[in-house]
Formats: C-alpha cells, structure tokens, sequence
C-alpha cells in the first residue's frame, strides 16, 4: 500500500510539473523569436541602405548638374564628384556602386516624349549610356519642354546582408543578393548654352546637344 502509495506521488508530481513542458515550448519558439528579430534588424538596415543609394543619386546628379566652369567637363573633375558622392553610402561599402551620369536634351515639348543623350559617362564597373536615343526613358513631368536640359543620374548598388545570404535568397532570388537601385533627374545649374536658351553640361569626351 506505501509503495502504490510513494509511486501515485512521483506520478502526480511528474504531471503537475510544468518545468519539462516550458523548456520545449521556448525551444519550439526561440527559433521564430530570433528570425523576426534578425529580420526586423536586417529590415531595418536595408531601408536605410537604399535611402543612401537615393541620395548618393541626388548627390551626383546635383554635383554634375553644376559643371566645372568649362566647355567639357574634365575627366578629373567628374572622377572627383564620383568619389565625393560615394561618401554618402558611409557606413556601408561604396566599391560595387556602378554610377551612370547623363546629360539629357528635350528636342520637343510633349508628354511621353524619349529624350536624347547627348553625352555620358560611368564609372569602371558601369555602362554610360550611347548618344541619341534614349533607351527606355521618357521625359519627366517638369522637364517637358522644348530645348530642355538635365541630367540623369542611375546608381546601382549591392546590398551586403548582415546575417548572411539566407535571407537574400528569400527576398532577393537566386543569386542570393539583393541590389537597390535609383534614378535621380535633376535640372541643369551650371554650364553653358549651345543649341538652346537652356544652359547645358558637356560631360567628359562628350559633345553638346545636336
């Protein structure tokens, strides 16, 4: 009778204890609980990355925008802008930026118009855009007018993943990364006219406006 009795007594205290059932449900949840964590951090980050490539956009593009005081820009002096511009990614890494700067012309007012290239340039790891025909660009509303000029400027950039490439192949595809891109249009600042009562920015090894 003691020992059905002492065993009734370890039974009961076995199913009224609890420690053995939590310590499995945190295991089952602490594996979610981290990668919401990791996630809403990795979130977090991305956003402000791309905020960056935005305005490292908006810095080349207005930086070119204000030429350098001569009839074609010098190589050196858009080499400088580049590399000043890069310093709005801080803290995160400037080397995979490709960076595509255009010189822009409006030869008719009209909406859906394809604006011409009249010179380009990019940086080594970059393709500067032929001169004519603009390829897949329509004029932006505000610069729709006869003999406008502007600049345009295309950033692309790798973004580095802080917890690995896991995630990147969850939201970025295949290839596990994930890149961010922006395109600024910015009017001209500086310059000269030619062809037009619109000031433009002749870019290195380039020609004016036809």
């Amino acid at each position: 009778m003691g020992a059905n009795t002492w065993g009734d007594r370890v039974a009961l205290r076995f199913r009224d204890d609890a420690r053995g059932v939590s310590a499995i449900e945190f295991a089952l949840i602490l594996p979610v609980m981290l990668a919401l964590l990791f996630g809403v951090t990795e979130f977090g980050r991305a956003i402000d990355h791309y905020r960056r490539v935005t305005l490292l956009a908006r810095a080349v593009a207005d930086l070119t925008s204000q030429g350098d005081g001569q009839t074609t820009m010098a190589a050196a002096a858009m080499t400088d802008i580049l590399a000043s511009a890069k310093l709005v990614l801080t803290p995160y890494p400037s080397s995979g930026a490709a960076i595509v700067i255009t010189a822009l012309g409006v030869t008719a007012d009209g909406d859906g118009q394809t604006p011409r290239v009249c010179s380009s340039y990019a940086t080594g790891n970059g393709t500067a855009r032929a001169v004519g025909t603009a390829t897949g660009l329509k004029v932006p509303e505000g610069f729709q007018l006869a003999g406008m000029r502007y600049v345009l400027a295309e950033v692309t950039v790798p973004y580095p993943a802080m917890f690995g490439s896991n995630l990147m192949r969850f939201v970025g595809g295949a290839n596990n990364q994930l890149t961010f891109k922006a395109s600024v249009p910015w009017p001209m600042r500086g310059g000269q006219t030619y062809k037009s009562t619109y000031s433009e920015v002749v870019l290195p090894n380039g020609k004016a406006c036809t």
